[in-house]
């Protein structure tokens, strides 16, 4: 068993100052696939370098900003009427599944948005979905596979493309409790538990919360690799008026470490001060490689902060006369707080139905577009796309995008979108 703490990682930042400096004029070295820095740290493990402007120029592919796929509503016919989604995925013959969380159902509709046919539910019965105490009944993501993997917080279910059920596994990660499936693929469960630590006192806690990953068998349950990395920070501030006596908040630009499993391994972003940098493992957890963006990196700034207030701000329903008055507020608490060293680059982990990986830059801009970097299965920064505002993606295929979009009042609508100019 493999066993990762942040320590592998952290002698690697200082890496990343040094070509962040030394980027202007890059020298290619003429690798195949035209990744223009390559090399084998002390350790062995390849680093495969792009330079942040050539990794962020748009690629040439188009999302359209319009839908031509939509499902949902605000009132009418129950199957079109979401609680609160919790996946969803085209499927190879051109129907779309969505998992609502609340009913547990795996409802299923036809290319032209029909409604055909309803699966699951809560219960203890072959394909029912205990939710439990997790309150949960999530769609575990499956690039290019029309099987269907369901967690309900406590069990790991395998279905068919109609919702049929074929197996189900209870999910046992020792000395941990999973909170995320991650991925599922060749016997191997990524799974995820998280902790939240706060302050006892007005201030930061001792300790930010933490955000575990394992890799495991999925019959035996047992730990092939395991990695433990520090999360957000919370900060805690007493208020008066406050039924409970005080306001737990994230730091602001903290963001939690994500991971994504491909077909013959994984992927990972640290997220809080570790740079433009994902690790990708292979499927025994071993550490193939470190996929890295050359490119000075960010420090917040007042005029950051005060632009990540409005972004919260303005994502709430807030009339006009009171939006000065939560805005002053909340910037007063955030200014309590000790900022991060360098701002986060990476939100977010995808694979298509290529193999290929997406990574969501982190944004804190209302109404502009989502930009996603792709890389190739050689580490290398291919370029950017822009995808619409406020998608949710759960699913890149060669020529959609499918998500899920809220609109002002909170209603959830699945969405899928026309993706162009891929060959």
């Amino acid at each position: 068993m493999l066993r990762v703490s942040p320590l592998r990682v952290q002698f690697l930042l200082p890496a990343l100052f040094l070509l962040g400096a030394a980027c202007e004029r890059p020298t290619y070295t003429g690798l195949p696939g035209g990744v223009p820095f390559l090399e084998q740290d002390s350790a062995g493990v390849l680093v495969a370098t792009t330079l942040g402007a050539k990794a962020r120029f748009p690629i040439g592919w188009v999302v359209d900003t319009v839908p031509e796929y939509q499902l949902g509503a605000v009132e009418g016919e129950d199957p079109y009427l979401f609680s609160r989604i919790s996946g969803t995925q085209q499927l190879s013959d051109g129907r779309v599944l969505v998992v609502d969380a609340v009913s547990c159902e795996l409802r299923f509709f036809g290319p032209d948005a029909d409604f055909l046919e309803l699966a699951g539910g809560k219960g203890e019965g072959p394909g029912e979905f205990n939710a439990g105490i997790a309150g949960r009944c999530d769609l575990i993501p499956s690039p290019g596979i029309d099987s269907l993997r369901v967690f309900d917080g406590a069990r790991l279910s395998l279905l068919d493309d109609r919702g049929r059920f074929s197996r189900r596994f209870p999910v046992s990660w020792p000395g941990q409790s999973v909170t995320h499936v991650a991925g599922v693929v060749g016997g191997r469960v990524l799974a995820q538990s998280r902790s939240v630590v706060m302050s006892q006192g007005e201030g930061l806690s001792s300790e930010p919360s933490t955000a575990d990953f394992a890799l495991l068998e999925l019959a035996t349950w047992s730990v092939v690799w395991e990695g433990f990395f520090p999360g957000q920070y919370r900060y805690t501030v007493w208020v008066n008026d406050s039924p409970v006596g005080r306001v737990v908040s994230s730091v602001p630009f903290d963001i939690v470490p994500d991971a994504v499993l491909g077909s013959d391994g994984f992927f990972l972003t640290l997220g809080e001060e570790h740079g433009p940098e994902i690790l990708e493992y292979d499927i025994m957890g071993r550490l193939r490689r470190v996929i890295r963006l050359a490119e000075p990196v960010l420090v917040p700034s007042p005029r950051e902060l005060d632009k990540y207030v409005a972004f919260h701000v303005d994502r709430w329903s807030i009339a006009d006369t009171s939006r000065n008055t939560v805005f002053d507020n909340l910037r007063r608490r955030y200014g309590k707080m000790p900022l991060p060293k360098i701002m986060p680059v990476f939100a977010r982990l995808l694979v298509d139905e290529a193999g290929w990986l997406w990574a969501e830059l982190y944004r804190f801009d209302v109404g502009q577009p989502v930009r996603w970097l792709v890389f190739g299965s050689n580490g290398e920064g291919l370029g950017s796309v822009d995808m619409p505002p406020d998608l949710e993606v759960w699913q890149i295929g060669h020529d959609f995008v499918l998500g899920v979009w809220r609109d002002e009042h909170g209603v959830e609508y699945v969405r899928r979108h026309a993706l162009t100019g891929r060959r």
